[in-house]
């Protein structure tokens, strides 16, 4: 496949123009290779996945984090930035990311955990909220069978996890917003949610949550996303036009 159509076809299936302001979204590395053979996604750009991108042959990346959302000074091959610059396109490998644009759209990640989650009149926030997304459960479950449900779904074991909340309530509606989406809490609990996922919880938003009374899930930022790469995998092989790939890599980066 010709790159530059390559790219046009990202453009419409996640387009730019949704991206928030502070946000870095499309081609983030373009090398001088015409064509597009394979491609691999990913939730980010790290040493081990251009591994596996060289590996699989893969000509192009797509990942959900973009590689810098402020502008770059150098490129240092010192750096851990730079080097994987540097690495990527000594390789001849092109990089395009979709973030909060790919969080927004009907079918992106947001969705796709509600999905997962097998929620039923999935929505979004009545709130101007472009993001978060609600929906509700089959039957109310209580906090541990739901951590069950989200460690099976997701493969990643709950000791990452952190729970804000009575254990034994009784959940039924649910708002999600995948990666870091404590500033939503508020949202959540306004739109009546029983219970709200996400990652990347500070000590304060905890404490509102648990003052306001609504019950927060923080799954941590890589388990709601890595969910990226088999999701945008997905929705690129529905084109038939181009070999997609989605990661095998773990690069979650905490251990505990």
């Amino acid at each position: 496949m010709i790159k530059s159509e390559f790219y046009k076809m990202m453009e419409k299936l996640c387009p730019n123009d949704l991206a928030e302001s502070w946000d870095n979204c499309g081609i983030q590395i373009n090398t001088e290779k015409d064509k597009v053979n394979r491609v691999l996604t990913a939730l980010e750009i790290t040493d081990s996945v251009i591994d596996e991108a060289v590996s699989k042959g893969c000509d192009v990346i797509v990942t959900h984090h973009p590689m810098t959302r402020s502008g770059m000074t150098s490129v240092d091959y010192n750096n851990f930035m730079g080097k994987l610059y540097i690495r990527l396109i000594t390789a001849g490998i092109s990089v395009y990311s979709c973030h909060t644009s790919f969080d927004k759209i009907d079918g992106g990640n947001n969705d796709y955990l509600a999905h997962l989650l097998g929620l039923d009149n999935v929505g979004r926030f009545a709130k101007d909220n472009e993001f978060c997304r609600r929906g509700y459960l089959p039957l109310p479950l209580i906090p541990g069978e739901i951590v069950e449900i989200l460690e099976k779904k997701l493969g990643v074991d709950s000791r990452y996890f952190r729970f804000i909340g009575e254990p034994d309530s009784k959940l039924l509606k649910v708002g999600i917003c995948t990666g870091g989406g404590a500033d939503f809490i508020q949202d959540a609990f306004e739109e009546g949610c029983d219970l709200f996922i996400t990652g990347d919880v500070k000590y304060h938003f905890a404490q509102a949550a648990k003052a306001m009374g609504i019950a927060v899930l923080d799954a941590g930022h890589f388990a709601t996303e890595k969910i990226f790469a088999e999701n945008m995998a997905d929705k690129i092989n529905q084109k038939n036009c181009i070999e997609v790939i989605a990661s095998e890599i773990d690069i979650n980066p905490y251990l505990w």
